[in-house]
C-alpha cells in the first residue's frame, strides 16, 4: 500500500504541484526531490509524513502524535503570498486520502467577496462559516488502513536525525545492549514512524536477532560413531550451521553491513560478554570492527538508517527472509547529510537498490548522489523532481564532474595527477560560438597579457549560438545551483541575446563595436584599421556590397554599403590574423576578458 499521488496548491513557495509516484511494473521507483533552499522540499515531505501519522492513529494507540492532533501545523499563514487559499491531497494506492484546505476568509465570505471558487469537487465539503477543513478516509476503509501499517514498514527520517559519536564519553562507548521489551497488547505497534535517534533500539533488536539465531536456528546432522566391540553405532548430533527465519534476517543485515563497509569476504557479528554487550564485526574469525556502532558518523548513520528499515518490517506482520521481501514507505530528508563523497555516490545508491520493494522518497543537495543513482539504476530506474514546480530532471547534467571524480579514486601513486585533474575540472567553463572564437581569444590573450585568465578557465567550442541556447536551456533550472563550477555562455554581438544569470550559469553578450565595418561574428571586435589592412593585403578575405536602394509599395529606402568576411575564407583569415595580428588589432578583445574576469572573480 504505497503512496499513489500528491497534490499541493498555494502552500509556501509551491503554486501548483502534482506528483504521480513513479513505479516500474509493481515495484516503486526511488523519487529524489531537489531544489534550492526554501523551494518547498520539506513542505512536500511534511504532507506525506502527516498522512502516515493520521493513518497510524486510526490503527494503533502508541503513536508519536496524540490522537486527534497532527504532525504538521495548519494555518492560513502558510498560504502562498498573494493567494487566498491553499489545498493539499495525499492518496494511497488503496484509495485512502488525506486532504486539507486553508482559506484566508470563511468559505461564504470567500465566494461572496472574491467571486470565484477553486475548481475542485472537495470545495463544497468546507463548512460555509469555516476557513479550514481537514478530511481523511481511513475510518471508512479500516482493512486497507491496517494493511498500510501492519504489513509494511512506514518510516520518516528527519534532517535532525543524529547519534552521539561513540568517542563522546566512556559511558556512551560501552553502553550495554539489552533484549527488546515489547508490549504484546492489542493496539500497540512497538514501532515509530519518526526516526531521529534509533541507535539504542537497533542495538537491542540486533542482539535479539543474534540470540534467536543461536537459540532456535541451530542445524544439526547425525554422525554415526562405531562402538568398540559392537556392531551397532552411536548417533551423535553435530553442528551443521544455522537455518531459519532469524538466520535469514541475520544474513540480510550482514548484506547491508557488507555494502557499507565495502567488504565481500567472510564476516559475521560478534557479541561481547554480559558485562559489556557491544556488537562487533568479525572477519575470518578475527576481531575486525570492535564496535559496530563505533564507526564514523556517516557509516553509523547508514547502518542505523537501513537496519531501522529491516527492524521495522520485522516488527510488522509481513514475512521477512530477504531484503526484497521488505515492503513499505521510507521518507528521508537530506539523505546525503553527514556522508562522505564515496558514501554519497557509491554506497547509498547500492543500499537503496537492495530494497527494491520499498518506496523511497528523499530530498538531496548532492550531485554525486544523483550521479551514483544513475550509475546504479540507469536513467529510467528512478526520478528526480525539481521543486517548487515538480519538473523532471536528469542526473547526467552533472557529467562535467564525473571525470574528476573518477580520477580522485586512483591510487596514491598518482596523487599529483589527480590533484591536477580535479583542479582542472574545478575551473569555470566558458563556451564560445566556434573554434575561430577560441583561436582569436588565445591570440588576444598572448598580445594583451591575459594568458593568466585563460589558465583559470576551460575554453570550450559551443558549436554555434544555437547550441549555446540549448546549453542555457539545460541549465535553466535548479541544476544551475549545484553544478561543480561556473558556466559562462559567451555570445557574439549579432545574436540578439541579453545578459542573464541562473545561479552559477551566466549568459553574456559581447558589445557591438560600432566602428567596425564587419557587423556580425566575433570579427566585429576588429577595428576599421585592421579590416582596411586585410583588404589591402588579403582582399579575398573581405566581401564588399555597394550601397543600393529599393522601393517597396512606393516607399524608397537606401541600403548602406556593407562588408563581411567571406564564409569560405574565415579559416584563412583567422590563420593570418593569429600569425600577423598585433596588440592594436586585438585591443577590443579586452571586452571578453573583462567579462570572464568579472564572473570568475565574483
Amino acid at each position: 500500500m504505497l503512496f499513489k499521488k500528491i497534490e499541493i496548491c498555494n502552500v509556501g513557495p509551491i503554486s501548483s504541484l502534482g506528483i504521480e509516484l513513479p513505479k516500474e511494473g509493481n515495484a516503486p521507483k526511488p523519487l529524489i526531490i531537489v531544489g534550492e533552499n526554501g523551494s518547498g522540499k520539506s513542505i512536500l515531505l511534511s504532507h506525506l509524513v502527516n498522512t502516515l501519522i493520521i493513518g497510524k492513529q486510526e490503527v494503533y494507540e502508541d503513536v508519536e502524535i496524540e490522537k486527534g492532533k497532527v504532525f504538521k501545523y495548519r494555518s492560513p499563514n502558510y498560504i502562498k503570498s498573494g493567494e487566498y487559499y491553499s489545498f493539499s491531497s495525499v492518496e494511497f494506492e488503496s484509495g485512502e486520502k488525506v486532504q486539507e484546505w486553508q482559506l484566508s476568509l470563511s468559505r461564504s465570505d470567500f465566494e461572496e467577496k472574491l467571486g470565484y471558487t477553486p475548481l475542485k469537487q472537495e470545495w463544497n465539503q468546507i463548512p460555509a462559516q469555516e476557513n479550514s477543513h481537514f478530511a481523511f478516509s481511513f475510518r471508512g476503509n479500516a482493512g486497507n488502513t491496517k494493511k498500510i501499517f501492519k504489513q509494511q514498514c512506514c518510516l520518516y527520517f528527519p534532517v535532525n536525525r543524529f547519534e552521539e559519536p561513540a568517542w563522546l564519553n566512556l559511558e556512551n562507548l560501552n553502553s550495554k545492549a539489552s533484549y527488546t521489551d515489547l508490549k504484546r497488547i492489542s493496539g500497540y505497534s512497538n514501532r515509530d514512524i519518526i526516526c531521529t535517534s534509533p541507535l539504542k533500539k537497533n542495538i537491542n533488536w540486533l542482539l535479539d536477532l543474534i540470540f534467536d539465531r543461536q537459540a532456535f536456528d541451530i542445524k544439526t546432522q547425525q554422525l554415526n560413531l562405531p562402538i568398540q566391540g559392537q556392531l551397532n553405532t552411536h548417533k551423535i548430533p553435530v553442528f551443521a550451521g544455522y537455518e531459519g527465519q532469524s538466520s535469514n534476517i541475520y544474513e540480510a543485515v550482514l548484506q547491508v553491513v557488507r555494502v557499507i563497509l565495502n567488504e565481500a569476504g567472510n564476516i559475521r557479528f560478534g557479541v561481547g560478554t554480559r558485562q559489556n554487550r557491544i556488537i562487533s564485526v568479525m572477519k575470518d574469525e578475527q576481531p575486525w570492527v570492535p564496535n559496530l556502532f563505533q564507526l564514523s558518523t556517516g557509516e553509523v548513520q547508514l547502518i542505523n538508517l537501513f537496519i531501522s528499515i529491516i527492524r521495522d518490517y520485522d516488527l510488522s506482520e509481513g514475512e521477512l527472509n530477504t531484503l526484497s521481501d521488505i515492503k513499505g514507505i521510507v521518507i528521508i530528508d537530506e539523505i546525503d547529510a553527514h556522508l562522505h563523497a564515496v558514501h554519497q555516490k557509491e554506497v547509498l545508491p547500492k543500499l537503496i537498490k537492495s530494497f527494491p520493494n520499498v518506496q523511497f522518497i528523499v530530498t538531496s543537495h548532492a550531485p554525486l548522489f544523483l550521479l551514483g543513482m544513475e550509475q546504479e539504476f540507469g536513467e529510467d530506474g528512478f526520478e528526480i523532481l525539481n521543486m517548487p514546480n515538480g519538473e523532471k530532471l536528469a542526473a547526467n547534467d552533472f557529467s562535467e564532474f564525473v571525470a574528476a571524480y573518477d580520477a580522485f579514486k586512483e591510487t596514491a601513486s598518482h596523487r599529483e595527477e589527480i590533484a591536477s585533474e580535479i583542479k582542472q575540472h574545478a575551473k569555470p567553463v566558458v563556451f564560445v560560438e566556434g573554434d575561430y572564437d577560441i583561436r582569436y581569444l588565445v591570440k588576444a590573450a598572448d598580445v594583451l597579457g591575459k594568458k593568466d585568465v585563460l589558465e583559470r578557465i576551460q575554453l570550450k567550442d559551443g558549436v554555434g549560438f544555437g547550441n549555446l541556447d540549448k546549453i542555457w536551456k539545460s541549465y535553466n533550472n535548479s541544476i544551475s545551483e549545484v553544478v561543480p563550477n561556473k558556466v559562462v555562455l559567451l555570445y557574439d554581438c549579432d545574436t540578439n541575446k541579453h545578459n542573464s544569470q541562473k545561479n552559477r550559469v551566466f549568459k553574456r553578450v559581447l558589445t557591438t563595436n560600432e566602428d567596425s565595418p564587419i557587423s556580425v561574428g566575433i570579427e566585429n571586435l576588429f577595428p576599421k584599421e585592421t579590416i582596411d589592412r586585410i583588404e589591402r593585403e588579403k582582399p579575398q578575405y573581405i566581401d564588399f556590397k555597394e550601397a543600393s536602394s529599393k522601393r517597396v509599395r512606393g516607399v524608397e529606402s537606401s541600403i548602406p554599403a556593407s562588408k563581411s568576411v567571406n564564409k569560405d575564407e574565415k579559416g584563412n583569415m583567422c590563420n593570418w590574423l593569429c600569425e600577423n595580428g598585433t596588440r592594436d588589432d586585438f585591443s577590443r578583445f579586452i571586452i571578453a576578458f573583462d567579462i570572464i574576469e568579472e564572473i570568475i572573480n565574483g
